[in-house]
């Protein structure tokens, strides 16, 4: 039997309701969505499976303030699977306490119970990337700053970097400076730098990356080969802490080999 209007009207008002109740902190009532086995997929985000309204409640009190304030759900799409099933995909919009937003898809099961329709599955899925894109991850970005970096390209270094990146440099000397904020004071430094420097940088050695609690930041044990006008072939040692935002570098921090930079350029320090 095909699912009624009414079926179907009231499968939509269970997916809006989710953020009313959300939203007015009525938590307690997340019997009203969810079948009491109910499964909420977060893996997306790292915080595995919760299994059941009591846990879906109690990770949502434990969260606090980084809850969004505002849960909007549009272009809600239901499919049937059977007399007492059906898929709802929807979009929702979450608006945080300081302005910033974020969009997801949820992936919903919905069954048919005594006292109507409920979720026993749902599956949050940030979106990441436009237009069905592949989200481009700090390993692939640390990639595009190697190849920049290679090529002596200002040009592929502006496109690697956030317009609001900051790079830092924990190890430094006098001269030299211990934090850039800002895509077009980075690049500036970095241009200059190849110009009053011999230093030609042949290839990139990943020694280790390591991934972190953040998705989007990898530590990296990493070596630049290249030759210098006035040494010849060089080794230069270092580890970066990357932070990838939406494709870019938003945060660098650079441990540069301060000795084995100098030396390369033929200088003491």
């Amino acid at each position: 039997m095909a699912l009624t209007e009414q079926d179907r009207i009231d499968i939509t008002d269970l997916i809006n309701r989710h953020g009313h109740l959300t939203d007015a902190g009525k938590l307690d009532q997340a019997g009203e969505l969810f079948t009491p086995e109910a499964t909420y997929d977060l893996d997306d985000f790292d915080r595995g499976s919760l299994h059941g309204t009591a846990a879906i409640h109690e990770a949502a009190l434990a969260l606090g303030d980084a809850n969004p304030v505002g849960h909007h759900v549009t272009n809600i799409l239901i499919t049937q699977i059977d007399d007492r099933s059906a898929r709802v995909q929807s979009k929702g919009i979450g608006i945080k306490a300081d302005g910033t937003a974020g969009s997801v898809v949820y992936d919903d099961i919905v069954t048919r119970q005594p006292d109507g329709w409920k979720i026993s599955y749902r599956k949050v899925t940030a979106t990441r990337a436009a237009l069905g894109q592949q989200e481009v991850g700090p390993r692939e970005v640390l990639e595009r700053f190697h190849q920049a970096a290679i090529s002596q390209s200002a040009d592929d270094m502006s496109r690697v970097y956030a317009l609001d990146a900051v790079h830092e440099f924990p190890f430094t000397s006098p001269g030299l400076p211990s934090r850039l904020e800002g895509r077009d004071e980075i690049v500036n430094w970095i241009a200059a730098g190849w110009k009053a420097h011999p230093l030609k940088y042949e290839r990139y050695r990943t020694l280790a990356i390591y991934d972190t609690n953040d998705p989007e930041t990898i530590i990296v044990e990493q070596e630049a080969l290249g030759t210098s006008a006035s040494t010849g072939e060089f080794t230069l040692p270092n580890i970066v802490v990357l932070t990838a935002r939406n494709g870019h570098i938003a945060h660098l921090r650079d441990y540069v080999n301060i000795l084995a930079a100098t030396a390369a350029m033929g200088r003491d320090m």
